[in-house]
This record gives structure tokens, C-alpha cells and sequence, in this order.
């Protein structure tokens, strides 16, 4: 993956962390210019005047608040290339035509703050997926307003100022300010070996977790090579910490820490070794979606999941049209998904199926 991207015609150079032999705390990478975004294509502010002119796919509806969260899918059946953001209090509509939401925005609304947590993309590629962080507000009138735009410029420069790492053998473990917070192995065999000036990547893949109190930065860094590579791969922790905003807008991140969801991935079924159980995390609210094929005898496709002291709890609709919820436990590899809830007559009270997680390389 070439450490040159590019955003809107704009070339943007990620940072790397450099190493000074054992040394921990190391020198800041650079980076020409922060991460910005072009003007929004003349389409989509023709749209945005006429409403009726554009499809709106929902991001966030909070229905106890009245407000949701929109984006535009298309103007007039053309691409509206990723712009354009609608938000809703109330009666109320003010458009951010200039917002490039990019294909997975997330939006949550914080009663208890006031504060209207929206994410859009930076950068989005194949193994790429860097976001910013919008805080909006509302006037007394419910028009909403930009109170601050946390650029993923800035919290990368601060990262590089705190990630440390050292490398033994194929082992490369992670320090925050010399805290050992990770420690994982490199599978890459035909790269060349590491560089040994600076291995460390940061930038290809910086998004947030909106599901609890604050916004959640979540980093996954990535190894440079000596073929001059850089690899984001499943290998590498995911690494999250808190955001705080301070009332002269200054953003600092908390302490990092390894973040795993071991429910998430694809489970091959044990009949016939075919993908069949689909968990994916939530990054808006901490729910998963479930989706549950029973070999030769029903797909559930609607399931929502939530961790629990049993596992994790789902609900879903059967084939007849009614409710069916269980659990899914996990024994190493193997997910054990249990009915707990079930009035189908072909799934009985406690039935069990077994589904064994599925490797990269299948």
C-alpha cells in the first residue's frame, strides 16, 4: 500500500514515528499540510437549495430528541461523490453541503451535553479508513452549527509524540509514553523485513467509537518495510482512547489501550464449512449485527446483538414472522449459538449450532 494517498486531488503524506535504536520516545513524523477538503461539487449545493431533488440515507434517528441525521445517496440518479450531510431537530433543517461523509458516516446525539457527535471520512481506500470528528450544536432556534472540527492531523501528530515500539525478531510491542499497552507478531514474510529507521505507520486507519459517553479514538497502526510498503493488516491491535475537548477547544487523547470485539468476524458452519454466522460491531451504539444461517433450514438476517453476562444476546425475526432471540457464547474459535427465545416449531427451546470462526487465509 503506497504511503501517498490521495483525498479530493490533494496529496496527503501520513506520518510515521521514528525510532532512535532502544530509545521509547522518538521524533514526530511530518506531514506536508493538514488533511482538508475541497469545496462540495456544484450538484450537491444545487440540491441541497431543492430538496426534493436528492435521495436521503439515514445515518441517526433519535426519535426521544426529534433529531436525525442524513446523507445524500444521489441527485437526480448521479453520485453526489461522497458529499453532503442533512441534520434535523425538530422541524428545523440546516444542510452541511461541504461535509464529505464518505461511506460509513456515523452520527450520536448526546442529551445530556447537547452535543451532536458526527464522523465523515478523510480518507477512504482499500485497507484505508481515516475520519474526522464533527461536535455540533444547536442554536435556540434548533439550527444546528459546527462548534468544532477535530482534523486527524492533529491527533496523529500527538500520537507520534507518545507511541513508542520496540521489535524482537518478528514481535513488535507497542509502548503509550513507555507503557506496554500491546504486543503482537509480524505473518508478513516476503516484504523485505522491517525498515529499521521507521517501521511504525500512523495515519491509515484513524476512526472513533460514538457508542459511549465520549468519543472513542480508535488507531490501528501499520508496519513499513524495507520495499518502502506500508501494510495495515489484521495483525496489528486496534488501539482506542477517550478524546477530551477543553473550553479553549484544545482536543487531548486519554490513556491507549487495546481494544477487541471477540464476537465480531465470519463463522463457517460446521455441516458444510460455509460462511454462515456474520457479527459485525456497531461503532454508532456498541450493538452488533447478526446475521445466522442454519444449513438447509432458515437464514435470520435482521439479528441485533448486545453483550451480556451470558454472551452475547441477540434477537431476530423468524421465517413466520415472529420474535426469536438466543445467545452466542464463544469456546476458543467455536461460536455456540443458543435459542433461549423461540415459538418456531423448526427451532425448539435450547437448540444449539455450532460455527467455527473463519481464518484470513480462507
Amino acid at each position: 500500500m503506497a504511503a501517498i494517498l490521495t483525498l479530493c486531488s490533494q496529496s496527503v503524506f501520513l506520518s510515521a514515528c521514528k525510532s532512535t535504536g532502544t530509545d521509547l520516545p522518538h521524533v514526530a513524523g511530518t506531514q506536508d499540510e493538514p488533511l482538508t477538503t475541497e469545496s462540495a461539487p456544484a450538484k450537491v449545493l444545487e440540491a441541497m437549495e431543492a430538496a426534493s431533488r436528492f435521495h436521503e440515507h439515514e445515518i441517526m434517528s433519535d426519535t426521544v430528541n426529534s433529531i436525525s441525521v442524513c446523507s445524500i445517496d444521489e441527485v437526480d440518479t448521479t453520485s453526489t461523490e461522497g458529499y453532503g450531510i442533512v441534520v434535523v431537530k425538530g422541524a428545523t433543517s440546516t444542510t452541511f453541503p461541504h461535509i464529505f461523509n464518505g461511506r460509513q458516516p456515523l452520527a450520536r446525539y448526546d442529551a445530556k451535553t447537547g452535543n451532536l457527535w458526527l464522523t465523515s471520512s478523510a480518507m477512504q481506500g482499500t485497507g484505508i479508513a481515516v475520519e474526522w470528528l464533527y461536535q455540533i450544536r444547536f442554536h435556540d432556534n434548533d439550527s444546528a452549527y459546527i462548534a468544532q472540527v477535530i482534523e486527524p492531523y492533529n491527533l496523529q501528530q500527538q500520537l507520534c509524540q507518545r507511541l513508542g515500539y520496540s521489535i524482537d525478531g518478528e514481535r513488535v510491542t507497542l509502548y503509550d509514553d513507555g507503557r506496554n499497552i500491546a504486543t503482537t507478531t509480524n505473518t508478513v514474510t516476503d516484504m523485505g523485513g522491517f525498515d529499521s529507521e521507521q517501521p511504525l505507520w500512523i495515519g491509515e486507519q484513524m476512526q472513533y467509537d460514538l457508542s459511549g459517553d465520549v468519543p472513542q479514538l480508535l488507531v490501528t497502526p501499520g508496519i513499513k518495510f524495507t520495499t518502502g510498503l506500508v501494510l495495515t493488516y489484521d495483525d496489528m491491535p486496534t488501539l482506542s482512547a477517550p478524546l477530551t475537548i477543553a473550553n479553549d477547544g484544545k482536543v487531548s487523547i486519554g490513556d491507549l489501550k487495546t481494544v477487541t470485539h471477540p464476537y465480531e468476524g465470519t463463522y463457517l458452519d460446521q455441516d458444510n464449512q460455509e460462511p454462515n454466522l456474520y457479527v459485525n460491531y456497531r461503532r454508532n451504539d456498541g450493538h452488533y449485527d447478526i446475521q445466522i444461517g442454519i444449513y438447509r433450514l432458515t437464514n435470520l438476517d435482521d439479528g441485533i446483538g448486545m453483550v451480556s453476562d451470558d454472551g452475547l444476546t441477540f434477537t431476530a425475526t423468524d421465517a413466520a414472522g415472529n420474535p426469536i432471540g438466543g445467545t452466542i457464547s464463544l469456546r476458543g474459535d467455536t461460536a455456540v449459538v443458543t435459542f433461549t427465545n423461540t415459538t418456531w416449531e423448526l427451532i425448539e427451546q435450547g437448540s444449539q449450532f455450532l460455527y467455527v470462526r473463519q481464518n484470513d487465509n480462507q
